[in-house]
């Protein structure tokens, strides 16, 4: 039985129709520790479609291209894991222009 929920305030952002990003807040019910790319992908899959993130991983935390701020701190998003019974905050990297959410673009990296 699953009673165990992560808590994600998301800062949001679509260029196509928001003038100003917004945190938006998602609980996610877990049964065990996953990491930040697995609690993105339950949201999308399971609560909202509309989430956007990076959702290329290359299995070894070496790409980078799924980096996200996690309370401030920069993480990769494969590697990193969020324990059940927790809040957290999640961000853009910071460094590039935002596209959309999460999705950052990399060339002015």
């Amino acid at each position: 039985m699953v009673n165990k929920k992560i808590k994600a305030k998301i800062l949001r952002f679509d260029s196509d129709k928001d003038k100003e990003s917004y945190f938006q807040e998602y609980e996610v019910e877990v049964d065990r520790p996953v990491t930040i790319h697995e609690l993105l992908t339950m949201i999308r899959k399971d609560i909202d479609g509309t989430l956007a993130f990076r959702t290329y991983k290359c299995y070894k935390g070496m790409c980078q291209t799924c980096v996200v701020k996690l309370d401030g701190k920069t993480v990769k998003s494969c590697a990193t894991q969020v324990p059940p019974n927790s809040e957290i905050t999640l961000e853009p990297a910071g460094g590039g222009e935002v596209i959309r959410d999460l999705v950052v673009d990399f060339k002015a990296m």
